[in-house]
């Protein structure tokens, strides 16, 4: 059973996010903020994807704008070959240029999880 970590501080849209995928048949954690999701990669490196917030609490805890980017920066550098989707709750296409350009495997708008579910099915199966 493929294993994603969620990287969310807003808890409603973690718990959304993971209800979903839960019914989806994956084994879902979920960390509030980078120090936390940091620190569930580094103890339990076996997950298959992570899908991160853009704003949150950053390294360090204080809340940041683009945190999720170095958050996927970081596990980049660790895991260069864990896909990385991120979540915002704008659609931002500079942001999500940048995104890709740092690496994510995708940009998605929070609230629209079955369009997540549908790129992470294809991310674990070997598309996209």
């Amino acid at each position: 059973m493929p294993k994603i970590l969620i990287v969310d501080d807003e808890a409603a849209v973690a718990r959304s996010m993971q209800k979903t995928l839960l019914r989806a048949g994956y084994d879902v954690e979920t960390a509030p903020g980078c120090d936390e999701g940091w620190q569930a990669l580094n103890a339990s490196p076996d997950f298959d994807l992570a899908l991160l917030d853009l704003n949150m609490p950053g390294f360090g805890g204080t809340p940041a704008n683009d945190a999720g980017l170095d958050l996927l920066e970081r596990i980049h550098e660790a895991w260069p070959e864990m896909p990385v989707l991120i979540l915002s709750a704008y659609d931002d296409p500079a942001r999500a240029s940048d995104a890709a350009r740092r690496g994510a495997r995708g940009f998605n708008v929070k609230g629209r999880e079955q369009n997540v579910l549908e790129q992470i099915k294809s991310i674990l199966s070997g598309g996209q």
